[in-house]
């Protein structure tokens, strides 16, 4: 098992993770528990609110006794007393400070008392961990904000503007525009959080800090995004800053554009699914005796409110739907609430403290070790690799590393996702069944030696504190030896942590213990080595050695999993596999291929040269097309009612009437590839389109365009790989996206009703080999329910958003006339003036050379790649035909080479970029083809 492995089974485990054990006192090691002591304490926010946190300290439960050996006589001796803490990390100078450790710090909106495997797993490693309820859930105080308390202070970007649902005044600190717990709590476990524990066994508690000043964080999803929130509020400038790295599993920094909207088109089902998840979990029958703000009773009273689910619904109108004291709704990328939830707006100043009038992007405080853990499917996939690439740009020496594989949110680290199981190189990485019980730590003779070979052991060995020390205090107590008594270790005894573990796994001995012997009343002293333990505490398959502190300097900073062809026995060996690569999306060797759309639901390389005509649909809101697929979390199938996420066949009989074999439903499809095609990066979409509703006698509407990609197989499979969206009203800020110009001043505005409007914008990445013989389809819709919000398709007024779902009847009022969802045709017109196309990120160089079929060389091309012109240099010298062709088959240029016509100059300025075949045939019907790229 790789370095990678054991990181994505750790998260696997950590989301899937069993209660503790009980403590069995019989002098051995039974379970990860007795590695392990619990204390619950807290941390307190400036405003006096108590954050309950569990702690979790590499401590013995349980004594150790082993056999000693003496004057060929075999005792059994106590070696490590019970509750003795076994790791240091500093050796100088022992005293109780010593025994302070580096701690992972975890912090979750999901119940500690729940999720305990991170208290199992660290303290093994030789950490502290430290897992803490956020404000207002479980066993916290105080009033819970999803995802808005933990991150920076909002009162410095917009002191006028606060939820109506807070019923502490602006003036506050307790007011949710003050909260910033994240970056109190880090400093409060480094520097506040103090332990009483004896670490000598005198009898007397020592008193010390249970940090040793360096903090590492870790966990998924909202656990990932407190992370980024924290450190993004620690100014760069702080030199005592606890946080020495960071380990976000699926989460982001930039949430508007992302989380919340795609191209202004409303994340439903996330944001629905996930806000109403949270505040479902509060208590309305405690409304009528949770009288107080600061207790840990969470219910609606909280709030204001008698009812969970209204809280919820106004939670999430406030934020997307109102506009607030005249400012734009969080519908709008001109709202003053992105600096609520996107770090990239809310500016620092030249020392990284919060400052509406700042120059400094907030991403400079993030400038800390990171190692981002993705998947192409996860829900925070584009704002997490925005993310990423914000930090980069910032501290460009701060070492960051983003890995991204064939993952949903939810299956980090699976092999099988969605309707795919991929091939023995995922399956490799990973080495062991996922659904192994904790416990098996000390059975299974494999998971320990990979959990020490693991990238999630060496990223915290690299970034907190290098390699732990095992420390056996000295004793003070003599045990009975027969007549005579003795005392082991008679000074403190320490070794690397894993020579520790070597022995108890019974690899070796463990050396030279300097042991005190009272014979008589004469006390002789004498080092003694334990023998191989036999047998062993747990089972060890190869001797443990120390990391290696260069490992993550010999790899590239983003490792990409290229998905590729399943059960295709005509292109095995394509795709699937790990990437290593700088930058994504790539700064060079990939080249912009469009694939244009016709009237006639072809697509090719070829724009069109005259206006072919339209094609149209009706988009019914109240029978939107179902969601199949994609990077989604709640969405479920239809029939099997098992999750909708990742690559999905959509040619599956269940699922095809739903989601594309529909009128409102327009594909357009390529010729089979005559090569494999590979394609990393963001694709663009480019189409030429109007919406004509006419219920009501407005001037203006409003609709949305769904673009997805699938990978269909010659045996009739079609399987999504990606999509893109975009709102109409949203048309001008997607269309500054697209062109790599994005404007966030620009106003969501609508559209004139019956009228074609130029939609430009960026689809959702993916890194993906087609294989040869395949087609491409391109599926145009107006909705992707439920993961997108259903288009009402009715215009809205400024500053606001209309939130509503299929079924409801709920209204709109639009200048003070009330209107209902209704009915739109959409058409899409072809024309040469405005193509409509998929512009495709074609990786023609991997990493620096071109691959191709090797033929018998007959002929060369120079310059390859090349721009204006090629020169064909050949040895056969008999007449010939030449054909150059596209990756689509489309033919581009045909000529003819004469008798002894060895050299031959092609003009290839007017080819789109992208991969071209050249074939040449002589008299004799001898063919040889070779493959350039046009850049």
């Amino acid at each position: 098992m790789n370095k990678y492995t054991l990181l994505v089974a750790i998260v696997f485990l950590y989301l899937t993770s069993t209660s503790f054990a009980q403590i069995i006192p019989n002098g051995k090691i039974d379970n990860l528990d007795e590695l392990s002591l619990k204390e619950t304490t807290y941390t307190l926010t400036k405003d006096g609110i108590k954050l309950a946190t569990d702690i979790y300290l590499p401590v013995f439960r349980d004594s150790i006794v082993t056999d000693i050996t003496i004057a060929s006589i075999t005792y059994t001796i106590e070696l490590i007393k019970k509750n003795t803490q076994f790791i240091i990390f500093d050796t100088t100078n022992l005293s109780a400070t010593n025994y302070s450790l580096p701690i992972i710090f975890s912090r979750t909106p999901y119940d500690i008392s729940t999720d305990d495997l991170g208290g199992k797993i660290f303290p093994f490693l030789g950490y502290g961990y430290a897992m803490q309820d956020m404000r207002g859930r479980y066993a916290s105080e105080g009033v819970y904000f999803p995802m808005y308390s933990d991150s920076w202070q909002k009162n410095n970007y917009h002191p006028s503007v606060s939820m109506p649902m807070d019923l502490y005044p602006t003036s506050s600190s307790s007011n949710s525009l003050h909260h910033s717990d994240g970056s109190e709590a880090i400093f409060f476990l480094a520097d506040s959080m103090f332990r009483s524990f004896d670490v000598d066994h005198d009898g007397i508690n020592d008193v010390f800090k249970y940090s040793n000043g360096s903090i590492g964080m870790y966990g998924a999803s909202a656990l990932g995004n407190s992370q980024y929130q924290a450190l993004s509020d620690i100014p760069f400038s702080v030199a005592t800053n606890p946080i020495k790295c960071l380990m976000p599993t699926v989460g982001s920094n930039e949430h508007h554009n992302y989380t919340l909207f795609n191209n202004g088109v409303f994340r439903r089902s996330l944001v629905e699914g996930w806000i109403t998840g949270q505040i479902r979990d509060m208590h309305d029958s405690l409304v009528g005796v949770d009288t107080s703000l600061t207790n840990t009773l969470h219910s609606p009273a909280d709030y204001g409110y008698t009812s969970r689910f209204k809280l919820a619904s106004d939670l999430i109108d406030w934020f997307v739907v109102h506009d607030n004291n005249g400012f734009p709704s969080g519908a709008h990328p001109n709202t003053p609430l992105r600096a609520d939830l996107d770090a990239s707006f809310a500016p620092v100043d030249a020392q990284g403290f919060s400052d509406v009038n700042g120059t400094t992007s907030r991403y400079k405080n993030l400038n800390k070790p990171i190692y981002h853990l993705s998947g192409w499917w996860d829900i925070f996939v584009d704002g997490q690799l925005q993310t990423f690439n914000n930090i980069r740009n910032q501290n460009p020496t701060s070492n960051q590393k983003l890995v991204i594989g064939p993952w949903t949110h939810q299956t980090i680290g699976a092999v099988a996702v969605g309707d795919e199981v991929y091939p023995e190189n995922v399956k490799d990485v990973l080495g062991f069944d996922l659904n192994i019980n904790p416990n098996d730590f000390l059975s299974d003779s494999n998971l320990i030696n990979d959990i020490y070979s693991s990238e999630l052991f060496y990223w915290y060995r690299k970034h907190l504190g290098g390699e732990p020390f095992f420390i056996i205090p000295e004793s003070q107590d003599w045990q009975t030896l027969g007549t005579n008594t003795i005392r082991v270790p008679a000074k403190n005894y320490i070794v690397p942590y894993y020579k520790f573990l070597n022995y108890i796994g019974g690899q070796s001995p463990l050396d030279s213990l300097f042991v005190e012997m009272n014979v008589g009343g004469v006390i002789s002293s004498f080092y003694y080595s334990l023998p191989i333990l036999s047998p062993p505490l747990f089972n060890l398959n190869q001797p443990l050695v120390a990391f290696d502190s260069t490992y993550f300097d010999q790899i590239k900073d983003i490792r990409l999993y290229i998905t590729g062809p399943s059960n295709d026995i005509n292109n095995s060996g394509v795709g699937n596999y790990w990437l290593e690569t700088d930058s994504l999306p790539f700064s060079n060797g990939v080249v912009r291929e469009k694939i244009f759309l016709h009237q006639n639901q072809t697509a090719n390389g070829n724009a069109p040269t005259t206006n072919e005509g339209t094609l149209s649909y009706i988009a019914d809101p109240n029978n939107p097309v179902l969601t199949i697929g994609g990077n989604n979390m709640i969405p479920k199938l239809p029939i099997t009612n098992e999750r909708s996420q990742g690559s999905i066949n959509l040619a599956n009989p269940f699922y095809a009437p739903t989601t594309m074999n529909r009128a409102d439903v327009i594909s357009f499809e390529t010729a089979p590839l005559i090569d494999t095609m590979t394609v990393i990066g963001f694709p663009k979409a480019s189409l030429y389109a109007k919406g004509n509703t006419t219920t009501y006698s407005t001037a203006k509407t409003d609709f949305d365009l769904v673009v997805r990609i699938l990978d269909v197989y010659p045996d009739g499979r079609e399987m999504f790989i990606t999509e893109g969206v975009v709102n109409a009203k949203a048309r001008e800020y997607a269309k500054s996206i697209f062109q790599g110009n994005q404007n966030d001043n620009l106003v969501l505005t609508n559209i004139d009703n019956n009228t074609f409007y130029h939609f430009e914008f960026d689809m959702l990445p993916l890194g993906h080999t087609f294989g040869a013989g395949h087609t491409i389809k391109f599926l145009v819709s107006s909705s992707n329910h439920p993961k997108y919000q259903s288009n009402p398709h009715l215009p809205n007024n400024a500053n606001q958003f209309f939130r509503w779902s299929p079924g409801d009847t709920l209204g709109y009022n639009y200048n003070g006339s009330w209107m209902y969802p209704q009915q739109s045709q959409i058409t899409l017109e072809f024309t040469n003036l405005y193509p409509s196309y998929i512009d495709l990120p074609h990786v023609v160089q991997l990493p620096n050379n071109i691959n191709e079929n090797r033929t018998e060389n007959r002929f060369e091309i120079y310059p390859n790649p090349a721009q204006n012109q090629i020169t064909i240099n050949r040895t056969n010298n008999k007449a010939a035909s030449v054909i150059i062709y596209s990756l689509l088959g489309n033919v581009t240029y045909q000529s003819n080479l004469k008798d002894n016509e060895l050299y031959k100059i092609i003009d290839i300025s007017n080819f789109a970029n992208g991969i071209y075949f050249i074939s040449i045939t002589d008299n004799k019907g001898e063919k040889n083809t070779k493959k350039f790229v046009k850049n």
